[in-house]
């Protein structure tokens, strides 16, 4: 499907609340969109889910959601970022040829922290992240947020992957640093291994 084929149902969506046009827009997208996650959660069942939810959630917004140019380029982002955001509420992990490292946030949502609390340490560990040194933030970024591979990376930024793996193992540093300041330990749990 083209894209201004994709941005007439959309249209039509909105406009008209279309539903065969949504159909249409769900059948073309949907198996793309679940092999696009899979790259990210590995489970097709958790796939499946944020997806569908993807889908549920334009179809509510469809009058709200003026703004979007490229309907494509809006879905990939959407369950990109669903993701994103189950992987950073049950667990971050990240492997690589020869490193594993496992970022763990305990249940925090119902045992330990509430929802405002959750929220509140999210914010600090953006904060964290921005207070790292560009180039390492960059790399930690490129490694967390696009799950890109040391190699990946080194090519991209030109650099050696052993400086690769040194920016990381200073991010990882850095952020339990940060946040054990903050939180003593007590609210979450931040761990790294090196394998």
């Amino acid at each position: 499907m083209t894209k201004i084929d994709s941005q007439d149902l959309w249209r039509r969506i909105q406009e008209n609340d279309d539903l065969n046009a949504f159909q249409i827009l769900h059948a073309s997208y949907y198996p793309k969109l679940c092999d696009f996650v899979f790259s990210y959660l590995k489970e097709k069942e958790s796939c499946e889910e944020v997806v569908s939810d993807v889908f549920v959630s334009i179809w509510q917004k469809r009058k709200e959601l003026l703004n979007i140019r490229n309907i494509q380029s809006y879905l990939y982002t959407c369950s990109k970022n669903q993701s994103i955001d189950l992987i950073r509420k049950n667990a971050i992990r990240i492997q690589s040829d020869t490193n594993c490292f496992e970022i763990e946030i305990a249940d925090i949502d119902t045992n330990l922290l509430t929802p405002l609390e959750m929220k509140e340490f999210r914010e600090h560990l953006q904060e964290a992240i921005n207070e790292l040194p560009p180039q390492c933030q960059l790399i930690f970024k490129m490694l967390i947020n696009d799950q890109l591979s040391y190699k990946e990376i080194a090519e991209i930024m030109n650099l050696s992957r052993k400086t690769v793996e040194a920016q990381i193992t200073i991010a990882y540093k850095k952020l339990t640093l940060i946040l054990k300041k903050i939180y003593l330990a007590s609210f979450f749990i931040f761990l790294f291994f090196f394998f």
